[in-house]
């Protein structure tokens, strides 16, 4: 009976000491997708009205587009991947979070970079975002802006990073991580606004990664919406590339703006876990109990 309690107590452990790892494994930011992301929450549905890179030498010469969108939370960070390729003469990647707190609306952010250029979007009903940042690839290097929405508003550019032959991360407002793998020369094409590939768009593995702690989202214990879009230098003119993807035969928006206010769902949830360290700490028990028990 000894034996076999030994036996079922250290089986019990591994279990739990296997959850625990697994719980704690980190994505690496940079730009490349892990395989904790799993499938995509949303894929690009029209072809890019940015034209379409052929070259995947970092530049992403002739072409920007966003082919699918991934997010997972994990160890106190949500972690988002944007796969695609953004071509370096500034064109912008911007990304809104609504993570359940009390946030904008109407998009107003103060005049403090670019993106005051888009106030006055509307988000999709439903949508309250919190947070907002700004990330662009001019000539090799990375350009960021993030701002808070919660109250009064408040951010702007917080820095840049350096770009190696179009892969390179950096934090350069101190918390939030930015990895950019630029490489991509597949995916969508550039016949918008006709019908995308699901498959070639899911097929990508690089683009833009981010990975912020969960404390600046207000630690949310329900799904976290994420919207994405490419503009164009100086976030004046919106391409036809979103994720989630607009109804087929989109071209470019071509405002600065977007509005979603009449349009649901123009927004990918990323799921928020139940806590794991209780359950952890009740495997954790039930290991002793079950051992206990063997042992009479």
């Amino acid at each position: 009976m000894k034996a076999k309690a030994l036996i079922a107590g250290f089986a019990t452990t591994a279990f739990v000491a296997g959850l625990a790892a697994t719980a704690q494994a980190a994505i690496n930011v940079d730009g490349t997708l892990d395989a904790d992301y799993g499938a995509a929450l949303a894929t690009q549905t029209v072809n890019t009205g940015f034209g379409d890179s052929t070259v995947g030498d970092g530049t992403s010469a002739g072409g920007s587009e966003l082919d699918a969108g991934y997010g997972v939370v994990q160890g106190g960070n949500l972690y988002i991947m944007l796969t695609g390729n953004f071509e370096a003469n500034g064109n912008r990647v911007n990304v809104f979070i609504s993570d359940g707190r009390s946030g904008q609306s109407t998009l107003a952010v103060p005049a403090t970079g670019n993106m005051q250029a888009m106030n006055g979007s509307l988000f999709s009903p439903g949508f309250s975002a919190t947070l907002a940042m700004d990330f662009n690839d001019y000539a090799g290097t990375a350009f960021v802006e993030e701002y808070s929405l919660v109250g009064s508003p408040s951010g702007g550019y917080v820095g840049s990073f350096g770009l190696t032959g179009g892969i390179g991360t950096g934090s350069p407002g101190g918390s939030i991580v930015y990895g950019l793998n630029n490489l991509n020369a597949a995916g969508v094409n550039g016949s918008a606004p006709t019908a995308a590939s699901a498959a070639a768009a899911d097929a990508v593995t690089t683009g833009l990664e981010i990975a912020i702690p969960l404390s600046l989202l207000g630690n949310p214990t329900s799904g976290i919406m994420v919207l994405a879009d490419i503009n164009g230098n100086g976030d004046t003119y919106l391409s036809n590339q979103f994720l989630p993807g607009l109804p087929v035969g989109s071209g470019n928006v071509g405002t600065s703006g977007f509005n979603f206010g009449s349009t649901s769902g123009e927004y990918f949830t990323v799921p928020v876990p139940e806590p794991t360290t209780a359950a952890l700490l009740g495997l954790a028990g039930l290991a002793t109990v079950i051992a206990a028990r063997n042992r009479k």
